[in-house]
């Protein structure tokens, strides 16, 4: 393939510096910005100035951390009991193997039990916590009880 002569739009690229607009003021754009960061003699320098700052008597804690929220903690427990529905499920894992599992979920569950006492009546957090309470009991006493064996 043979390439005949330029593209004209190629020549505005390689046009010539000297029709370039001028730039307003005496200097460059690296002289501007040197006089703006280095100032004139004798000029005060604004914000080295000392002055006292009182302290602060105590910091108080904005939020709770989301790692001890109770939202936090409840979802984190009901992707416990998720991952034990789909193991429960899967034939390649064997019972011994969804123990670890099943002792997690007791663990979790003491954990959390003591929260839903401190919930007031009412609130949505304190149902759900309930109900993820009983579900897990349900299942920890199917497992123990050895309904999933197989005869």
């Amino acid at each position: 393939m043979k390439i005949n002569g330029l593209d004209h739009g190629f020549t505005r690229v390689h046009a010539d510096p000297s029709s370039r607009p001028a730039v307003p003021g005496s200097g460059g754009f690296g002289d501007i910005l040197k006089e703006k960061l280095v100032p004139a003699p004798g000029a005060a320098v604004p914000g080295i100035g000392l002055s006292l700052v009182a302290p602060t008597p105590q910091i108080q804690s904005v939020a709770e951390a989301p790692a001890n929220r109770l939202d936090g903690r409840v979802e984190r427990y009901l992707d416990l009991l998720d991952d034990y529905r789909r193991q429960l499920a899967d034939p390649r894992v064997s019972l011994k193997g969804l123990d670890t599992v099943v002792r997690e979920m007791e663990a979790g569950k003491d954990d959390l039990a003591p929260a839903l006492g401190s919930l007031p009546d009412g609130d949505g957090i304190k149902e759900i916590l309930n109900r993820t309470l009983v579900t897990a009991s349900l299942e920890i006493i199917k497992f123990r009880r050895g309904d999933y064996l197989t005869a």
